[in-house]
């Protein structure tokens, strides 16, 4: 038994405002619309990534970041660190890298140097003096002669490396398999090292990837780890990382954990001058910035005010009943919905067996079943399974399905 459609249904016209004109403007005026609500979404958007940069360059972009759960992040050894009963801080700009408290049971590490500025190095190696250690993760040279550290890179790209030596950071047998930056002596006329230092997982003639500098003076104990890829969430539990990472970081029951951020490029030094440095935010850079601001918002008032006068344009749309259904369901088949074409084949029986029983609209649950069973002179099981049965499993249960729901509502109309 089929189911007649009815051949088209009409929209009617749109309603009225007061004054004659329709309630929606004409194309004109809603593309204009449509712009200016785009501007409005671009500019919040700009100054949403302005604030962000300006507030600490990105959190979970960072690579290493304590508190980042990506992959390039670090909360996974900053979290083990926790609950090994390690307390760690982390600061994200110089005044509150200076603000917490560093003593011989701390630990400093710098994890990224994007944003690290020649003065800001200046003040982190004088106020992490006091420091039992400073791990440095993964630095270049710029950063290691704004920090004092007498070293070079000399090479670097994925690597998978062995410890080579003894201490209490790595064992000889230790493994890293990881992107690596590897470390060289400055002095081209010294040794491969500084004297007195430390080098580990060495990588063939160029350099070693991680250097231990001795305490010496106002400088505590360094620690160059060239590869930050291998603390990251993604690869801290291959090869040795893992114990590398916590035998650096969680030897101190404090870890004071500085992430660099934007402002951190150009700060006064520590006697209260800005130094000239093409690293730093050139001077024109927040003014710039405050214009650029300006003038986005000025345009979008501009683009939204010109909207012109409401057009009044009727148009009742005619839509064949028979098209919509035929492409609802060629969409449910696309997607391969069975539960969802059988639902809406169920609601809709449900509810013109509510209306053709006089029931309430929407009647649900057994007091419908029993109606329809009495109604049909069927078994209430059978209607009850029909009605809020399982949903078929393959085409063939969800046709016999409609069959069977177009035969129930013909049993009905007929009693």
């Amino acid at each position: 038994m089929s189911t007649r459609l009815p051949e088209a249904t009409a929209l009617p016209a749109l309603p009225a405002l007061p004054g004659g004109s329709p309630a929606s403007a004409g194309p004109p005026a809603r593309r204009r619309w449509g712009l200016a609500a785009l501007l409005a979404v671009a500019g919040i958007v700009a100054v949403g990534l302005l604030a962000v940069l300006s507030g600490g360059a990105g959190r979970s972009g960072t690579l290493g970041d304590p508190d980042s759960a990506s992959r390039n992040g670090s909360r996974a050894l900053a979290e083990v660190l926790r609950q090994q009963g390690v307390q760690v801080e982390v600061v994200r700009t110089i005044r509150a890298f200076e603000a917490a408290r560093v003593d011989p049971s701390t630990t400093v590490v710098v994890g990224s140097f994007d944003y690290l500025g020649e003065a800001a190095a200046e003040r982190t190696s004088r106020h992490a003096s006091s420091a039992r250690r400073i791990v440095l993760l993964e630095p270049g040279d710029l950063a290691l002669g704004d920090l004092g550290v007498p070293l070079v890179t000399t090479g670097g790209g994925r690597a998978e490396l062995t410890g080579g030596c003894n201490s209490d950071i790595v064992e000889a047998d230790d493994r890293l398999d990881a992107t690596t930056t590897v470390y060289a002596s400055a002095d081209d006329d010294g040794p491969a090292l500084p004297r007195g230092a430390t080098g580990c997982f060495p990588e063939k003639q160029s350099g070693v990837a991680l250097v231990v500098l001795p305490a010496s003076g106002a400088q505590p104990e360094t620690v160059v780890l060239g590869s930050a890829d291998a603390l990251t969430n993604a690869r801290v539990g291959d090869a040795s990382h893992a114990a590398v990472g916590l035998r650096s970081l969680g030897s101190s029951e404090r870890l004071v954990w500085y992430v660099p951020g934007l402002s951190d490029l150009d700060v006064a030094d520590a006697s209260g001058d800005h130094r000239s440095s093409d690293r730093g935010v050139p001077d024109w850079f927040d003014p710039g910035v405050l214009l650029l601001v300006i003038a986005f918002i000025a345009f979008a008032l501009a683009r939204g005010r010109r909207l012109g006068r409401i057009v009044t344009e009727p148009l009742p749309v005619v839509v064949r009943a028979v098209e919509t259904t035929e492409a609802r369901g060629r969409l449910y088949r696309r997607a391969g919905d069975r539960g969802r074409a059988a639902s809406s084949l169920r609601s809709g029986t449900r509810h013109r067996l509510a209306a053709r029983l006089g029931l309430p609209t929407p009647t649900l649950g057994s007091d419908l079943v029993e109606a329809v069973a009495r109604a049909a002179g069927r078994d209430t099981a059978e209607v009850r399974a029909l009605l809020d049965g399982p949903a078929p499993t393959n085409d063939r249960d969800l046709v016999l399905l409609a069959e069977q729901l177009a035969q129930l509502e013909e049993n009905v109309r007929r009693a």
